[in-house]
């Protein structure tokens, strides 16, 4: 499956951190460039904790403004103390986002291609995520909060586990038509969410 959405410069972010043997402490300027848009945040309360992130949108053909709180994608995941298993999963874009469209949320790994490495995207193309909700500052969906069922906890454990395995998540919404599209280090979540399910023991 061709990939028409994703540019080199896409590609090109995909691949950096991701090489076997690298760790994810940053080695260089870019990589700690990189490390200093997307520092996850962990945050404990009584009944579990939470990881969050929040990253300016990608280029996508119309340059972001780094001062407008619309123009960020955050993430978060949550997890119980008493199991450590996952009970919430959230993306959240811009408020003013086409409602119909929600998020394609794509999911990519690097593989060696001769000398060098390629970012492998999903063959089976993004996983589309609908907007649960849409407000005066975000539009957001979400899977499990509150006291989720048996069915919710295993849809968050799901998506976290395949988080947990690819390198990298390209999430991609659209604005008046205009596709935005964003680049997610899962090297970074994965260390994110080892510390998370440490300090929630």
């Amino acid at each position: 499956m061709e990939t028409l959405w994703l540019s080199r410069a896409f590609y090109a972010i995909a691949i950096l951190f991701l090489l076997p043997g690298n760790s994810v402490r940053a080695q260089s300027p870019a990589e700690n460039l990189i490390k200093a848009q997307q520092a996850w945040q962990i945050k404990c309360m009584p009944k579990g904790c939470i990881a969050s992130v929040d990253i300016l949108r990608g280029e996508s053909g119309d340059p972001p403004d780094a001062n407008d709180t619309n123009q960020y994608v955050s993430l978060a995941v949550a997890v119980n103390r008493n199991d450590r298993r996952p009970s919430l999963v959230t993306f959240e874009v811009d408020p003013n986002a086409d409602q119909q469209s929600g998020i394609d949320a794509l999911f990519a790994h690097t593989a060696l291609d001769g000398k060098g490495w390629k970012a492998v995207v999903d063959p089976n193309g993004p996983m589309r995520l609908p907007f649960r909700r849409c407000g005066k500052t975000t539009c957001t969906f979400f899977i499990g909060g509150g006291t989720p069922d048996e069915a919710t906890m295993k849809q968050c454990a799901d998506l976290v586990a395949r988080m947990q395995a690819e390198d990298h998540l390209f999430l991609s919404y659209s604005r008046g038509g205009h596709s935005y599209r964003t680049a997610i280090n899962l090297a970074l979540f994965k260390e994110a969410y080892a510390s998370l399910i440490a300090q929630a023991r």
